[in-house]
């Protein structure tokens, strides 16, 4: 096999990390067909194929997953190498997946603290649903994933424990035997569906009163007074209160906020610690 271009691994990790050769090459400078070329070369330099394409979507392939930390290894040593030779240290990217209901409204904080007390990383912060990016972590498109521990199937350490809770603006009324009007995020969201269930088993019926894409928006409408949610305790905006008892609502079970690391401990205690003081 002949040697390693570190153009051809930017390349592919780059493609990794956007899903897209187009995206890719807006990063890197570089045209779609010239990323194209990069990957095809260094396929043909490591005998395998890296990613699967299709029409609307690029996937790591098997092969491409494994070899992705590979890259990201060559690349980081590299430029350690390089920077030691010629110039100031290089920081290292942590790439961390985040939970909306983990972080809602204390992202900031929670990155300023990150960033307080890793400043050799450099961060890429990524917010969604818990199991795209437990999905995406396996893949080796993240360093680090704290998401909630219901949602995915592997066992990681456990961040905190927290209350699950029907919240309301303290100005909203709802008369029983009506519909309830639930605000929740889409039909993907497993807090969704858990809340959706839990009235069912009740005999409880309820619409649509209001749909978000995410944790932010649905802390707004309730504070807006549209509707009930399903929030973490944690989550409650200002000026709404919890109404499980008022309105004779199930109980709703707790929930585990996990994380997953591939990183040192350094890396993993700063994250825990930025949730807790954040909180």
């Amino acid at each position: 096999m002949t040697d390693l271009d570190m153009d051809l691994l930017r390349a592919f990790v780059r493609v990794a990390e956007t899903g897209s050769f187009t995206r890719a090459g807006q990063m890197t400078g570089a045209s779609q067909s010239a990323v194209s070329v990069k990957i095809k070369k260094l396929e043909d330099r490591l005998g395998d194929t890296l990613l699967s394409r299709s029409p609307r979507s690029v996937r790591l392939t098997s092969f491409g997953a494994r070899f992705l930390s590979d890259a990201r290894s060559l690349i980081d040593l590299h430029d350690s190498v390089t920077a030691r030779v010629s110039g100031p240290a290089v920081q290292k990217r942590l790439r961390f997946g985040i939970s909306d209901h983990a972080a809602g409204g204390r992202l900031p904080a929670i990155i300023a603290s990150l960033s307080k007390a890793l400043p050799q990383h450099r961060l890429h912060v990524s917010v969604g649903y818990s199991d795209t990016l437990y999905n995406d972590f396996k893949a080796g498109l993240f360093s680090a994933v704290m998401v909630r521990s219901e949602d995915v199937e592997g066992t990681g350490r456990v961040a905190f424990e927290e209350n699950l809770v029907w919240t309301a603006s303290r100005a909203f009324s709802w008369s029983a035997g009506t519909a309830l009007p639930l605000v929740a995020l889409s039909e993907t969201c497993a807090l969704r569906r858990l809340a959706e269930g839990t009235l069912k088993e009740a005999g409880i019926s309820y619409e649509d009163a209001f749909t978000g894409t995410g944790v932010g928006a649905i802390q707004a409408a309730v504070s807006a007074g549209l509707g009930i949610a399903c929030l973490d305790r944690r989550n409650i905006p200002e000026g709404c209160r919890e109404v499980g008892d008022l309105y004779r609502l199930p109980v709703l079970p707790k929930t585990k906020m996990t994380l997953f690391c591939r990183e040192g401990p350094l890396v993993a205690s700063a994250i825990l610690a930025a949730f807790r003081d954040a909180a």
